[in-house]
């Protein structure tokens, strides 16, 4: 799914779950910030809340990009239902 950071970073992510998701960006996170951002699904901006739980540096030269695991804090009901959703398969 497309993500947005802040309103400012893009990121895709990936191993998705009630609890959080592991992003890839371009942008190396801190592990310990707080981050926000939405879920774009359509023309819907779903919003969750969180902090970096881990990060993993990409390797610019092999043109990759950075990890970082994201605990949700908060995330919209429009967010839990989706997830809800694509996690029963």
């Amino acid at each position: 799914m497309a993500v947005s950071i802040g309103g400012r970073a893009a990121a895709l992510s990936a191993d998705i779950s009630e609890h959080g998701f592991r992003l890839e960006t371009p942008t190396l996170l801190k592990r310990g910030d707080a981050v926000s951002g939405f879920v774009l699904h359509g023309n819907m901006e779903l919003n969750w809340s969180g902090t970096v739980s881990w990060v993993r540096a990409g390797n610019p030269q092999q043109s990759t990009w950075h990890e970082a695991g994201i605990e949700f804090g908060q995330i919209s009901p429009g967010l839990r239902a989706l997830l809800s959703i694509r996690l029963r398969g």
